[in-house]
Order: structure tokens, then sequence, then C-alpha cells
């Protein structure tokens, strides 16, 4: 077999296998109601309620939130930040967040929220880009 038809029946297997993979991703999320909203942070309440304004739908959306005791806390909200282990409190207003969230007696329960770094590694300057497409504003 010629090395071209080689890679691209290399090339056709890796992409059906991507997107095997993405449709398992797809249908875990379905099978067990999570979803995932990203946006930029409106406000966190100090307690209950963070808001996010949805990139996609441009929409505020309230998540109820429990801070959670560990990673392994299933009924609370873990926090990231930049990767690392972080309280609900960490996470500023007008930052880019990804929330991780299921229906709990019918409200959004965040389990999840991880705050990306919006930092331009080269500039040390907040990225514009990543600031604009989570809907966030350039201070």
């Amino acid at each position: 077999m010629p090395i071209r038809s080689t890679r691209l029946l290399a090339f056709a297997a890796a992409c059906a296998f991507a997107g095997g993979v993405l449709a398992q991703d797809a249908h875990a999320q379905a099978a067990t109601g999570k979803k995932k909203t990203e946006g930029c942070l409106v406000s966190y309440d100090g307690t209950a309620k963070l808001v996010v304004k949805d990139e996609k739908t441009k929409k505020e959306m309230t998540f109820d939130v429990k801070q959670a005791s560990s990673v392994l806390d299933k009924e609370g909200t873990v926090a990231t930040k930049n990767g690392r282990k972080a309280v609900l409190a960490d996470l500023e207003p007008n930052r880019p967040v990804i929330v991780y969230w299921k229906d709990k007696d019918g409200s959004p329960f965040a389990s999840k929220v991880d705050a990306p770094d919006p930092m331009d590694s080269e500039t040390n300057q907040l990225d514009k880009d990543i600031m604009e497409s989570a809907g966030c504003k350039m201070e």
C-alpha cells in the first residue's frame, strides 16, 4: 500500500475515533444530566448564588452553589482558578468562567466552577480575545 494511502487511512481512523469520543462525552453528559455554561462571572453573593452571563445567549444565569469541603464532596461546588484549587470567593467578577452544572430541585446547581487565566502570557495583559469571547469587558 503506498505511503499516501496509509496516511489517509490513519487520518480517517483518527477522525472516527475522535468523533466516537466526542459522542461518548455528549452521551455521558446527557445521561448524568450535567451541563456546561461558559461566560463571564457577573457576581457571587458570598453564600449561595453565582450569576454568570452566558457567552452564547448573552443572558444572565443564576446558579445555586455550596462551597465544597473537598473535591469528593458530591453535594458541594468545587472551585478552581488557573487550574488550582480555589474557593468560590477567590473568583473575580468580570472574568471568564466555565460552570459545570445540573438541575437540582428545579434550579441549576453548579457542581464545579473553573476560572481560566485570561492573561496573555507574552504581554502579561488581559487577552482581548478571551475576554470578548466570554462576554467580559476589558478594563
